[in-house]
């Protein structure tokens, strides 16, 4: 189990923990962390039609409709219809374990409707935001002998940490402004190019070298799958796509490569602007390779996803700038594990790479690996659609549900 968490892709916002089984202490915000990953490690562990896996994922369905930051009408029947879904579920596990479930926050459940509709949505009266002081406290109990604690000025050592924090934040607020007053002054010369990347809803960041397409193809190409043939597939794609772009072979196509990308978008949870930063990096703080995942718009049904292998932003000989990805599309399969859930959703990882216009890009996505087929080679991977309200939300409707 705690193999197969450490082995969790990573995700902005997503506790990454290692030490499930021997960690003596956690807070609300990590317990619902444990919960948005396990059920994507149990599958594989526990015997094949297990009733604690659709147990544990109607609870979870349950916690993010209920943390969503605004209640429609129709929102509030799908979650009627969740709560009585786990409560069958959890009579199922009460016959196969044994399991108690009379205790209070099992009841407060029944009335959870009610709270929001008397008292507008339950994040207003989350208590996670304020269990994060348990830990400080925690650390600074660790630093005493544990006798006469209060003595040895636990609050001065609080204290302490938040000036350097503060002090920190002034810091850096400071080089934030001086970066974008330097910024300001040399803009005169990339104007066009600006203001170009201020239309665009997504920030292409931490760049590589700047060269042309051949030569990435000769330097790379023949270690690297990503650039060979760069050039004549890079060719092909853009005539596809600007078929007003004349491209000759003695035309040069100017190349930058990056490893991050900033992707704004409108969350399907309160309408609000959101974010989401995603990488693309061979060695991301040498521990090896990190290929983020997106959601990008297609003509085909359901939810459309695909991994980022690179990032590369165009200049063409007109002066048209052109933002893509290469990708390795993520097709849908059927095949499901030795115990599903209701919203299953399995991808096939495709070998071929293919390339993707930035701005058919929706926002992030994060997929879990999956053991997939016996006597498949091919990578599967499940779609973790709980990292926030606006991706359930998004998966919910895919598949069926009207949610808005």
């Amino acid at each position: 189990l705690e193999s197969s968490l450490a082995k969790f892709s990573r995700w902005r916002n997503l506790k990454h923990i290692n030490d499930l089984a021997t960690k003596d202490f956690t807070d609300g915000q990590t317990h619902l962390d444990i919960l948005k990953c396990i059920v994507y490690i149990l599958c594989e562990i526990l015997p094949p039609k297990s009733t604690l896996i659709p147990c544990i994922r109607a609870l979870l369905k349950c916690r993010m409709l209920l943390g969503l930051r605004v209640m429609t009408t129709s929102r509030q029947l799908v979650v009627q219809q969740c709560i009585e879904d786990y409560e069958k579920w959890c009579k199922r596990v009460s016959e196969d374990y044994d399991k108690n479930f009379k205790f209070p926050k099992q009841h407060y459940l029944i009335h959870a409707l009610d709270d929001v509709r008397l008292k507008g949505v339950l994040r207003n009266g989350t208590t996670r935001t304020g269990e994060g002081i348990h830990q400080e406290v925690k650390q600074h109990y660790g630093q005493t002998n544990k006798r006469n604690t209060e003595a040895q000025q636990i609050s001065i050592r609080d204290e302490d940490q938040e000036v350097v924090a503060r002090t920190r934040l002034l810091i850096d607020d400071f080089f934030r402004r001086a970066s974008q007053t330097a910024e300001l002054s040399d803009a005169s010369s990339d104007t066009d190019a600006t203001n170009q990347e201020a239309d665009n809803q997504w920030i292409f960041g931490s760049p590589l070298q700047y060269s042309d397409s051949r030569s990435y193809e000769d330097l790379h190409g023949g270690n690297n799958p990503i650039y060979r043939a760069l050039d004549p597939r890079l060719r092909e794609f853009l005539h596809s796509q600007f078929p007003d772009e004349y491209l000759t072979y003695e035309d040069t196509i100017m190349a930058s490569i990056f490893q991050c990308v900033y992707i704004a978008y409108q969350s399907k949870d309160d309408w609000t602007n959101a974010e989401d930063i995603l990488r693309c990096n061979s060695n991301w703080y040498n521990s090896g390779p990190r290929y983020d995942c997106v959601l990008f718009n297609s003509d085909q049904p359901g939810v459309a996803c695909a991994r980022l292998r690179s990032l590369v932003r165009c200049q063409l000989p007109s002066g048209r700038v052109v933002d893509l990805a290469v990708v390795q599309n993520m097709k849908p399969n059927k095949w499901r594990p030795k115990t599903s859930w209701d919203g299953c959703v399995v991808f096939e990882e495709e070998v071929d790479l293919t390339f993707l216009l930035m701005d058919f890009v929706i926002r992030g996505a994060l997929l879990a690996h999956a053991q997939g087929p016996s006597n498949s080679r091919r990578n599967f991977h499940y779609l973790v659609d709980v990292v926030d309200g606006d991706m359930f939300l998004r998966v919910l409707n895919a598949i069926g549900h009207v949610c808005n």
